[in-house]
């Protein structure tokens, strides 16, 4: 079982939604882990029925479990679902994606072509110098960021990996020409039009004036999540325009509710 085959899992059980728990084997120095949703394991590692008992017991207990099966140390843990993101690149831009999608709780893979420099990546769950890994990373669940500013020779073939293998979003950093270039090749490479302009995310990112290379990277993960919660994007003031309650609030008819509550009084 290789680390890209891994965060694969970790993507797919993701996306289903609901808790699922990470187990991990260890014997001496070799450890081996699984993802395990409803009951099943996700890469066929943990599969004897005591490992697949401690891991439901620990998503019902909600807490870390350890126990010796077999002669291996097997720890249990249950995790919140996140999401996964790929990210290709070497650049500040790449950096700040990884770094500022670590902070809002996703789990970041990185994958260059020998241009990366992994103490660069910090924050990164898992980081990759072969960009042959892609294949092993991309699935119809993934999210996958092509961000070398300026561009780079393997951005073509990094984005050709990505919409064939069928990724659900694809985001691509580049300006208006380029994007329309990168569009263009990929017809070339055999990708019918339609599918590559329904897949294709670029340029990639909202229109929120960003500059620095922080808040680009702010700009193509509030598309990202835009995507994947399926939101409009709106500022909040219209979503949940306050001017439908103003005349009940200047009337006194809302009390206001934050910090409100006090515990009921007695005496010892």
């Amino acid at each position: 079982m290789s680390s890209c085959e891994f965060f694969k899992a970790l993507t797919s059980a993701a996306s289903g939604g609901g808790k699922l728990v990470i187990v991990r084997l260890i014997r001496g120095d070799n450890v081996a882990s699984d993802v395990i949703v409803n009951g099943k394991a996700m890469l066929g590692i943990a599969t004897s029925d005591e490992v697949l008992k401690l891991a439901e017991r620990a998503l019902l207990e909600n807490r870390v479990l350890e126990a010796v099966i077999n002669g291996y140390k097997v720890v249990a843990e249950p995790v919140e679902p996140r999401p996964t993101i790929v990210v290709v690149g070497s650049g500040l831009i790449a950096r700040a994606l990884v770094d500022v999608g670590n902070a809002v709780g996703y789990y970041m893979a990185v994958v260059g072509n020998g241009d990366v420099k992994k103490d660069e990546f910090p924050n990164a769950y898992l980081v990759t110098n072969d960009l042959r890994d892609l294949e092993k990373l991309v699935g119809e669940d993934s999210v996958v960021i092509i961000a070398n500013e300026g561009g780079k020779p393997y951005d073509a073939d990094a984005l050709y990996i990505a919409l064939k293998g069928g990724a659900r979003f694809v985001g691509l950093l580049a300006s208006q020409k380029r994007a329309a270039y990168m569009i263009a090749e990929m017809v070339r490479r055999g990708l019918a039009l339609d599918y590559v302009l329904n897949r294709l995310h670029s340029p990639v990112g909202l229109d929120l004036g960003a500059k620095t290379a922080g808040e680009i990277a702010l700009s193509i993960l509030a598309e990202v999540m835009m995507f994947m919660r399926n939101s409009s994007g709106k500022p909040m003031r219209e979503v949940k325009d306050p001017g439908k309650y103003l005349r009940d609030a200047l009337e006194g008819r809302i009390q206001e509710q934050s910090c409100s509550w006090r515990p009921t009084e007695f005496k010892l």
